[in-house]
């Protein structure tokens, strides 16, 4: 495959910690050689994410996702030809998983890099073994998935998979991890209060969805920072629980101790 996506960023005040609750509920790993000022590092040994702590003026959950390319002269030829008007910024070298920074005809962010960089650091320096709860999909909701849905086919080669019929969604996969472009229409929204565009939510697969709410449960017991926040409770909770349940990837739906949606399905 071309392109993989390789890792999911997220902002939070409680960055140190909602690492410790991906660790503890999903198994993922830490690196050998972490950075902890910049950044917590978490893997499923295919997959990264990084939980940056929150700057300001910057909002809180999820923030962008990366690729991987086997070619970054190619990737960027590439999207110069379906979008001349999208530019790729150049990244700092203390980015361990990014040569640069762009974004889709949406202006959905995303980083690029190319495959065996010598930069990499955390875990994508590490040579780690795959948990057995794993990251399976990152969604988007935005404004013309279908034309997103070309872009990221038509430059990075992720295989659109099918959809039922009437499905304004699209979906594509990298043979691990599916992206999920979810159209974005404001009626959804009646009854609560409308959402920006852009990430939306993410997905694990897993060997048992109950074992997951008795770990939840025992997580929480033994440390109550170690909590998800509820969901579906009032009008407006309602609302935007089942709009998040529309996404047929998923079976479970829970959030970090930050609130971002969790989408679990078993494997």
């Amino acid at each position: 495959m071309f392109a993989r996506l390789n890792h999911i960023a997220i902002t939070t005040d409680h960055y140190a910690i909602n690492a410790k609750f991906y660790e503890a509920l999903f198994g993922l790993r830490t690196a050998s050689k972490p950075r902890p000022a910049r950044a917590c590092v978490v893997s499923d040994g295919a997959v990264g994410m990084n939980i940056i702590p929150r700057r300001e003026g910057r909002t809180s959950g999820l923030d962008h996702f990366g690729l991987e390319v086997e070619d970054v002269e190619l990737a960027r030829e590439r999207i110069s030809r379906f979008d001349p008007s999208i530019r790729l910024l150049k990244r700092p070298p203390v980015r361990p998983f990014a040569a640069f920074s762009a974004h889709d005809p949406d202006i959905n962010i995303f980083d690029l890099s190319a495959r065996n960089l010598k930069m990499q650091k955390d875990v994508y320096a590490d040579d780690l073994d795959r948990t057995e709860r794993k990251f399976s999909h990152f969604a988007l909701r935005t404004r013309n998935a279908e034309r997103c849905a070309e872009f990221y086919h038509e430059v990075f080669e992720l295989s659109p998979l099918n959809r039922k019929a009437g499905d304004p969604n699209h979906y594509l996969s990298d043979g691990n991890m599916t992206l999920a472009i979810l159209q974005w229409n404001i009626d959804d929204y009646a009854g609560m209060d409308p959402q920006r565009t852009g990430p939306d939510h993410i997905g694990f697969t897993v060997e048992s969805i109950e074992k997951v709410k008795e770990d939840l449960e025992d997580l929480t017991g033994q440390n109550p920072h170690l909590h998800s926040r509820p969901l579906g409770y009032g009008d407006e909770g309602k609302a935007r629980l089942e709009l998040f349940k529309r996404c047929p990837l998923g079976h479970y739906h829970l959030t970090d101790i930050e609130g971002t949606y969790i989408d679990l399905a078993e494997g």
